[in-house]
């Protein structure tokens, strides 16, 4: 019946659910299945819906946890953290760049006050420019970070020209954090429009 289900057109999650299977154990009875150009066509075009639906949730979610986590006593640093992104960090994924080891720090301390982010989850980069000391520019961002020097990648920038800072530019990206990190926009976005709302609307928020 499950290969004839995949014959029909049926997804891999779809198999999945029908006979409460896991992945490999479907994949197992179907990989010499070949499936016609129109279910391949169908089922592209369902995974790209589905994908849709599902970042669409995400993001009414996260908007939905950015105003709670504001609301509550630690809302300062929730506030902070979209700030520093906001301004440092990546528009596009979660990964944070500077040239300040304090500004680095507060960061991290972020990461983890907020989210309970821990160490195995942080990918730490360090670009480091001509001139410049691989392992000294190595060993100075490892004490930063309290993240082992085998776990940092290093890039050599050879453009030439000395970096701003003696020790290279580093980054923070988080590692499998797509969601969390839409909760972080959402967070930018209800900062933004608190703070750029009318004087008396803004006072009536900060004593709410």
């Amino acid at each position: 019946r499950l290969k004839k289900l995949r014959q029909q057109g049926n997804s891999i999650h779809d198999l999945m659910r029908t006979f409460s299977m896991p992945k490999t154990s479907v994949w197992h009875h179907i990989q010499g299945i070949k499936l016609s150009s129109e279910h391949i066509k169908f089922l592209k075009s369902k995974g790209g819906m589905m994908s849709m639906i599902k970042r669409k949730n995400d993001i009414e979610r996260a908007e939905k946890e950015a105003k709670e986590l504001l609301s509550k006593s630690g809302r300062y640093n929730y506030a902070i953290l979209a700030v520093l992104h906001w301004t440092e960090g990546n528009s596009k994924s979660f990964s944070f760049v500077n040239t300040s080891p304090e500004m680095i720090r507060v960061y991290l301390n972020l990461l983890k006050k907020c989210f309970n982010i821990s160490k195995n989850r942080i990918t730490v980069t360090v670009r480091y420019f001509t001139g410049m000391n691989r392992e000294e520019c190595l060993e100075y961002w490892s004490k930063v970070t309290k993240i082992s020097k085998d776990k940092i990648n290093m890039y050599y920038n050879d453009g030439g020209k000395r970096g701003r800072s003696p020790y290279g530019m580093c980054r923070i990206t988080v590692r499998k954090g797509g969601y969390l990190f839409k909760v972080v926009q959402a967070l930018i976005n209800e900062v933004a429009t608190e703070i750029n709302a009318p004087v008396a609307q803004f006072g009536r928020a900060a004593h709410s």
